[in-house]
């Protein structure tokens, strides 16, 4: 009996991948590779921690944004993103930002009190992934119900916010890298208090 010939593509799609670490590597820059395990568990401090002086590469940046986010740290997080989305002088937005890297800085404009920032950011946002910009939107329209009269007619006819405006958000602020997040991303969606207190119990664990 003659032995049966093996295609030679019969090998397993695991078989012919790296392993997930060896992807990591693969795909991020070496300082977000060594704060992966820390976000994938939560500990946004830790992590933002290690990448205040990892350097200026565009993932580093955005990624110790995010993190900044989500610790509540808005107005760091907005210095970070103005530095890198906007170009020398404040006139524009760099051609290399990504779509998911100016609506972090939309929502740390937001975060930091100033939803109109945050929309005229959205505007010029023509990406079909719209997720996180319609949350930013929605959050506005409940943050315009709070204004009163007065306040509300300054907002639609000038676009000028109250003094100390803060607006608060019902979603987990904050876009990281295409897979940084692991095996989080195909987890069910949180509510940011139950990010909030996953992200206490890594600080406390």
């Amino acid at each position: 009996m003659s032995a049966r010939a093996v295609p030679p593509n019969s090998k397993s799609k695991s078989a012919s991948q790296p392993p997930s670490n060896v992807q990591d590597k693969l795909a991020f820059h070496p300082a977000v590779v060594r704060v992966l395990p820390l976000i994938r568990r939560r500990d946004y401090h830790a992590a933002a921690k290690q990448l205040r002086s990892a350097g200026r590469d565009l993932s580093i940046r955005n990624t110790l944004g995010v993190c900044l986010l989500r610790i509540g740290l808005a107005d760091e997080a907005l210095q970070v993103f103005r530095q890198f989305v906007l170009t020398p002088g404040n006139l524009g937005e760099r051609g290399d930002v990504s779509d998911a890297q100016k609506r972090n800085f939309a929502t740390a404009l937001l975060l930091s009190g100033s939803p109109s920032g945050a929309i005229d950011v959205l505007r010029e946002i023509k990406s079909a992934d719209q997720r996180q910009a319609d949350q930013i939107r929605r959050s506005i329209r409940q943050w315009e119900k709070s204004l009163s009269w007065l306040r509300w007619i300054d907002w639609k006819l000038n676009r000028i916010e109250p003094p100390n405006c803060r607006v608060q958000v019902d979603f987990v602020p904050g876009e990281f890298d295409t897979g940084v997040e692991g095996d989080a991303a195909a987890e069910p969606e949180v509510t940011i208090e139950q990010d909030m207190e996953m992200t206490s119990q890594a600080v406390s664990a």
